[in-house]
């Protein structure tokens, strides 16, 4: 064997190693959305049990924030936030774009909470919360998902050409 037959069957290996290593990447991207879900979940078990879990606000602080707003305006967010979401991420569906934004709506989620907590209607508005936020992560999940899938498809495809190259370059030889 020549040195330029070693060095090109190197060569091989070492993209057979990179796509072997792709492919290990995007299994773990493809879970990034459930992670999300599973944040935002562990995130509302204690605000479900914000009552037992959480103190009444004290007259001080509660002159310290200042007036809250209602409830139907908080609401009216909620409805056009979750309406923005969904409209954004079906986008990004739709197109295949590579944007993934699915941990950031957590920390929005979870004002919208705060924002109840404050004005004191939590216990009325939790499950539409939840709900909205469940909605949206999943969307955002099945997005990640079908991203990470269409990749791992692709390199898995190149990976059988290189394999058949590889296992055709061995045969030359012998």
């Amino acid at each position: 064997m020549t040195n330029q037959e070693t060095s090109r069957e190197s060569s091989l290996a070492d993209q057979r190693a990179a796509l072997l290593e792709s492919i290990r990447r995007l299994h773990t991207r493809s879970y990034r959305g459930m992670w999300a879900i599973a944040a935002f979940a562990s995130a509302s078990v204690p605000v479900m049990l914000s009552d037992r879990i959480f103190p009444p606000l004290s007259p001080e602080v509660k002159k310290m924030l200042g007036m809250p707003p209602s409830s139907n305006m908080i609401s009216a967010l909620l409805v056009v936030y979750a309406f923005s979401a969904i409209l954004l991420v079906l986008g990004r569906i739709t197109n295949a774009s590579p944007k993934m934004v699915s941990f950031s709506h957590i920390s929005y989620l979870i004002c919208f909470y705060a924002f109840y907590y404050f004005s004191g209607v939590l216990p009325e508005n939790f499950w539409a919360v939840l709900a909205t936020g469940m909605t949206i992560l999943s969307l955002e999940s099945y997005h990640i998902w079908s991203l990470s899938m269409a990749k791992i498809r692709e390199e898995e495809e190149t990976l059988v050409l290189l394999e058949r190259r590889i296992g055709f370059e061995r045969g030359r030889e012998h």
